[in-house]
């Protein structure tokens, strides 16, 4: 029988066959790692213990026989290191080692928890930890890992970090500077220029966020600052979704993750309420802000699969947290202020299709509204609407008379209200005249009713902007035809003014009633007075000037819905004498703003009066303060769309001053203004109702300089139209290719001239994007091309390139290195024998005389010209071949 050391003896001996068969095993698929860890233990065992592993005793370790097991375990696991990464081979043996380290540590451990039960009063003795060969086998791999985590090839050290990635939370107990070893190398890796590499090292230093809060000395950042780090700025996608799936969700770190709902990645913004929103204990870990930003965010996304991920979020997750509430949830969501609330409802009532039949209105319901009560019941009738879930609804909806004496009341206890309450009440009444626009007006009773009633509501002084909205919108349902709707709101203007002129209303009680709700329209106006006036508002006038306030938005919203012309409702004509120019002239900031606001919605009415009115709004654009500029610009635009552009440089001298009026906007440091004139600029130029190329070339500059970068709304909206534009229209390319070179040129001078705290799009990035945009192969494969049978001209970028050849021989340093590298971007291959000649010539003339000096820009300069060479080889055997067809039909 053998003895315990001819045994011994006998596994070390094997061991070069024994750990490959291991190895071998476990790269097989479907192998059992968990079985394979075991044989391995066992061989471990063997070599390295003079006697078996005993209870209460220290273990018995024979160096030679550890250091042998170790010395074969790693040249096996060498031979995995160097693969590249996605072998399923390599993968499976990264999983079986960590598997090992796993399951050596589950038996020191045990091993630990049974002598600490075994006599406490040796407590002292036992936390002497010994040294076991699972801790010391360990510490070997990681210092050998941590020597590969250095290694030049990045395949090395890939392996090195998954393994330490998936074993990190089996190690158990270190030694502390072998600890900051690893931290420290983990810390270098997620640096590495190998987004592969960072996957796995943020992966590790995921697993020790919770352990460690100690500082970094080189940058003075803990572990999970830095994890906040990369996910704000690393530049791969699939490293920022690791931390997002890792990171904890605290307070210091939720904001993090919630702006990752804006990601670049589809998938990233998806993984924000697929993992850590739909992980949270409770929602009102954020703040409502943050909630109503997230959603709106998530359910607006462009990506279908995103906005399902947010409505799961909502009606899967974070209804839970209200105990399955939804009047509770919606009370936690805050639908007072939220801005977002109504999409948010809206999702959780697509994705709970099943308790539409559980929600009803009764009396009760409706005579004990709150805030959320009445915020449900619109948006579940809205929801129905869409649905044209008709029994339902009809099943929901309230009479129109009775609907109208709900109304009539909520609106009787706002107005007796405290300051506590009448936020809510005003809320109430909100929902319920969103309602009123779902009801069915056939009943000429309740029609009158709620004519009588929106009539009485109009005419108190008290009613909020939105009210009015709602109001004048409701008026617009229940009348006749437009000429009614006209005219019933003419009479309403006239009655609030003349009330307004009247004396009855005693002036100590206006000037009393000033602070209170019932001046909500009066805020605005009495902050210009009171910065305007020395001495005290006269009552009256201030008075006065809240109803022509009232009158005027009221006027704004009928326009609104108002499509008639002028001519066809001439009665709208005394209301723009009698209020709207006045309005324009008068010396009240905000009565202009309204007032310009109105006179705009009536030219669009009317072609004559919109002509008439241009250089006011020019004058306006020009001198006007901030607010006014806005609106004359915007009913500029509007005037050019309706009737043309030379309707309304009839009114100018020349098609220049338009010209001159957009860069004056474009210029402008209003970043609101400039957003404006962008958006509409960009319409006019892609309905073909206004080119030119200055302000073509304008806009790119405007797009790239780094002092617009800020302007977000300014940004979104070039991204769209550049591409749009060029590749709608093979004229619209032509014109963008004609002011490409010039305008790159500006911008290669504006970034070498670049202050250290600017940021700008380097010139390569800039001059990728133009020669994408002038490609005529894209305009080709259009659909809107094909569809208007225009003709592309296939070589225009040729003429670009003999652009691009003349800046690289007058120009130096920055403008010559990018118009070289767009060079290799443009297509010449159908510019046609006599643009590829004189293209030849130019870059032959620049190897002669100005040849170019840096190593990587010459060899593509000369790249360059063996493709020109190469197309005018293929156009010569073109014409021979033509030629050859001409002769034989002859």
């Amino acid at each position: 029988m053998p003895t315990a050391t001819s045994r011994k003896a006998t596994a070390i001996a094997s061991l070069s066959t024994t750990i490959p068969q291991i190895f071998n095993d476990a790269q097989k698929p479907n192998a059992n790692q968990r079985k394979h860890a075991i044989a391995l233990r066992k061989i471990q065992e063997q070599c390295a213990l003079n006697s078996p592993i005993v209870e209460d005793q220290p273990q018995d370790i024979d160096a030679e026989g550890e250091a042998a097991f170790i010395q074969e375990t790693i040249r096996n696991l060498n031979k995995i290191l160097r693969i590249r990464k996605r072998e399923p081979h390599a993968d499976r043996i990264i999983r079986f080692v960590a598997t090992f380290i796993q399951y050596t540590q589950q038996l020191d451990s045990k091993d630990t928890e049974k002598e600490e039960d075994n006599d406490e009063e040796n407590e002292e003795e036992e936390e002497e930890e010994s040294e076991t060969v699972s801790s010391r086998f360990v510490e070997y791999l990681m210092r050998h890992l941590l020597r590969g985590m250095k290694a030049k090839s990045k395949s090395i050290r890939l392996r090195c970090c998954q393994i330490i990635a998936l074993s990190i939370n089996s190690l158990g107990e270190i030694d502390e500077d072998l600890y900051q070893d690893l931290r420290q190398a983990l810390f270098e890796r997620i640096k590495d220029k190998e987004s592969s590499i960072r996957i796995q090292a943020a992966t590790a230093l995921s697993r020790l966020q919770n352990a460690d809060d100690e500082v970094d000395e080189a940058d003075g950042k803990t572990i999970t600052q830095k994890l906040v780090h990369i996910l704000q700025h690393d530049p791969s996608a699939e490293v920022r979704r690791v931390v997002l799936f890792n990171l904890d969700q605290t307070k210091e770190t939720l904001p993090f993750i919630i702006e990752r709902a804006r990601d670049v990645d589809a998938i990233n913004r998806r993984v924000v309420f697929l993992k850590p929103m739909a992980d949270l204990q409770d929602f009102r870990m954020l703040t409502v802000q943050q909630r109503h930003q997230l959603l709106k965010w998530g359910l607006n996304d462009r990506d279908p699969l995103v906005r399902r991920a947010a409505s799961r979020v909502i009606a899967t997750h974070w209804i839970r947290h209200a105990d399955h509430n939804l009047l509770e949830f919606l009370e936690r969501m805050d639908v007072v202020e939220g801005d977002a609330a109504e999409d948010i409802l809206t999702a959780f009532l697509s994705m709970r299709i099943d308790i539409i039949n559980d929600i009803k209105f009764d009396d009760q319901f409706w005579d004990n509204l709150s805030p959320e009560s009445a915020f449900l019941a619109k948006v579940f009738i809205k929801f129905l609407q869409s649905k044209k879930y008709d029994e339902k609804l009809d099943a929901l909806l309230p009479e129109v008379t009775r609907h109208a004496f709900y109304i009539q009341n909520y609106n009787h206890l706002w107005q007796q209200a405290s300051k506590e309450t009448e936020g809510d009440y005003e809320f109430i009444i909100g929902q319920l005249l969103d309602i009123a626009k779902c009801l069915d007006y056939a009943d000429e009773v309740g029609r009158r009713k709620m004519f009588v009633l929106l009539r009485e509501i109009l005419m108190v002084p008290d009613i909020p902007d939105d009210h009015l909205k709602s109001i004048v919108e409701l008026f617009r349902i229940i009348s006749l035809d437009e000429k009614d709707f006209t005219r019933t709101m003419m009479e309403i203007i006239s009655d609030i003014q003349e009330v307004a002129d009247t004396d009855d209303t005693n002036d100590l009680d206006m000037e009393n009633e000033l602070p209170a709700k019932r001046m909500r329209l009066a805020d605005r106006s009495m902050t210009v007075k009171n910065e305007q006036a020395d001495e005290e508002t006269d009552p009256h006038a201030l008075r006065q000037m809240v109803a022509r306030l009232k009158c005027l938005t009221i006027c704004k919203h009928m326009l609104e819905h108002t499509e008639e012309s002028l001519h066809q409702n001439s009665t709208v004509y005394g209301l723009l004498n009698e209020l709207i120019v006045p309005s324009v002239q008068s010396k009240e900031i905000v009565l202009r703003e309204e007032g310009l606001y109105c006179l705009g919605l009536c030219c669009m009415l009317d072609k004559t009066l919109g002509i008439h009115n241009i250089n006011l709004f020019v004058h306006l654009l020009r001198n006007g303060h901030a607010e006014l500029q806005q609106r004359a610009l915007m009913i500029l635009f509007d005037l050019i769309m309706t009737f043309g552009l030379s309707t309304v440089v009839s009114k100018m001298e020349s098609e220049t001053e338009l010209h001159e009026i957009f860069e004056f906007c474009l210029d402008h440091d209003n970043v609101e203004l400039q957003a404006i004139a962008v958006e509409g600029i960009a319409k006019l130029m892609l309905h073909r109702l206004f080119q030119h190329e200055e302000t073509l070339k304008l806009l790119v500059l405007l797009y790239y300089y780094p002092s617009s970068v800020e302007n977000t709304k300014a940004q979104q909206c070039l991204t769209y139209f550049f591409p749009a534009f060029c590749y709608s229209s093979a004229k619209n390319q032509a014109i963008m290719a004609k002011i490409a070179i010039p305008t790159l040129e500006d911008l290669c001078s504006t970034y070498a001239d670049l202050d250290k705290d600017e940021d700008m799009v380097s010139p390569s990035q800039i001059s990728d994007m133009l020669a994408d945009w002038t490609d005529p192969r894209k305009v080709a494969k259009s659909k809107i091309s094909r569809l208007e049978d225009q003709e592309v001209d296939l070589g225009l970028q040729a003429d670009m390139a003999l652009q691009i050849l003349s800046n690289i021989y007058n120009e130096t340093g920055v403008t010559r290195k990018t118009m070289c590298h767009m060079l290799s971007k443009i297509y010449i291959a159908e510019g046609g024998e006599d643009r590829l000649q004189k293209i030849l010539t130019l870059c032959e003339t620049i190897e002669k005389e100005k040849p170019i000096k840096e190593v990587l820009i010459r060899n593509s300069f000369r790249h360059f010209i063996k493709s020109v060479k190469k197309h005018l080889q293929q156009e010569d055997a073109v014409v021979d071949d033509q030629r050859e067809d001409d002769s034989v039909t002859a």
